[in-house]
Order: structure tokens, then sequence, then C-alpha cells
């Protein structure tokens, strides 16, 4: 069933108030959840969270089983530096790397270039940087490497954290899936973000692919662009 434009755009924005009214329940769970000294207090504050996630996975389900669009993005196409692009994220993150000692090795041909819209793709490395920080333990190592393969450039992050099952590949870029993986320092889930660069990576047409080994052997983020 899909439903007609004046619906679909009351449900949309009904869908985006809600959507601001869990986060910000989120965003007091995780001003809770900054001191993790008392197990019970963290093991109420995650369920609170599950809870959180849960409804916005419901919303998202029905809003695509009803076929509303929730709009998408126009690339404004232009060649660069994969590695200029990639320094200057690693640097808006750093806050995140350095508050848990983690090291980021780089290996990205000085030259290597893309064509992609720059502000969408520096979107999608927040993302992946984020994620790769969230769910790495500290004092561990983040590599981020680009080559060449068949016309495309190809940009993987990989962490020696957590993990992934096969239950949670198969829904890591489903929007706001409760997966059965938890940050390593008290962080939210936070995993809304991965379905919509995921999206973004496709409008670019390029893609992001997620791979583990399983719980426990870390994760690679694969984001594939056109060269430039």
């Amino acid at each position: 069933m899909k439903v007609q434009p004046e619906q679909a755009e009351r449900l949309h924005r009904f869908a985006h108030d809600l959507r601001n009214r869990l986060i910000g329940l989120q965003q007091v769970l995780e001003q809770l959840g900054h001191d993790g000294s008392d197990p019970e207090r963290m093991e109420l504050i995650r369920f609170g969270e599950k809870q959180y996630f849960k409804a916005l996975r419901e919303v998202e389900v029905l809003l695509d089983d009803l076929g509303v669009d929730r709009g998408s993005i126009t690339p404004d196409l232009e060649r660069f530096r994969v590695r200029d692009l990639v320094n200057e994220h690693i640097d808006l993150l750093k806050h995140r790397f350095t508050g848990k000692l983690q090291r980021i090795e780089l290996d990205i041909p000085a030259e290597l270039q893309v064509l992609a819209d720059r502000r969408v793709t520096g979107d999608i490395l927040n993302a992946l940087f984020s994620n790769a920080s969230k769910f790495s333990s500290a004092e561990s190592t983040i590599g981020i490497s680009a080559a060449v393969n068949g016309g495309m450039a190809e940009l993987e992050v990989q962490d020696h954290g957590t993990g992934l099952s096969n239950e949670d590949l198969a829904q890591v870029f489903d929007r706001f899936a409760w997966l059965s993986n938890e940050p390593t320092g008290n962080e939210s889930q936070g995993r809304g973000t991965l379905a919509r660069v995921r999206g973004y990576a496709q409008a670019q047409h390029g893609d992001l692919l997620a791979t583990s080994a399983g719980l426990g052997h870390g994760c690679t983020f694969k984001l594939t662009l056109p060269l430039g």
C-alpha cells in the first residue's frame, strides 16, 4: 500500500517529530551512563536505550511498509584527494581517539582521487571513524587504508573491536537496529547513521559494505567510490 502525497508528508513530519523526542530521551540516558560504576544502574540504562532503538526501528518499518520516501541526496560531484579528506576528518574526531588512547594507522596513496561529493563523503567518513572508535577498546589500533580496484577507489576502515555476528551483519545497515555487541566506553549504540551513509555512498555510484569474523574479532567497513 502506498499512501497519498499529503498523507506521506504528514507521516514524514510526525516521524521526524517523534524521532526528535526519542533522541532527546536517548541523550538523557547517555548522560546518566557516563558514570559506569554501578552495574545495576547501567543495566537499567541499557534497557531504556534498547527500548528507544526499538521504537525508532518500528517507526522506520512503518514508513517503509507505507512507501513513504524519506528523501534522497543529489550529490555535487567533484574530484578530490582521498587522503586529504580522511586527514581532515581524523582531526575533527581527534578528541574521540585521544580520549580512548586509540592509534590510527593510515595507508592511503597521496595522489588517489575520487569523483564524489566532498561534503557528503565527509559525512560517511565521520560515521565510519566514530563507529570504529566506539566499538574498539582503549589503546587499540584502527586501520584506514585505500586502494584501486576495477576502476573504483576502495577505502577500508578496520578495527579490532567487538565485532559483529552473522545476525548483526544482516542488520547493520537497517535503520536503528539493535545489535548484540556493545560500545566499549559506555557510549550509546547510535547506529542510525550507518543506514543513512550507505545511501549516500550508493547515491554517488558507490557502495558501503561490512564484514566481520564474528563477535570479538573486529569489523571492516569498505567504502567504494568512482575514481577521479
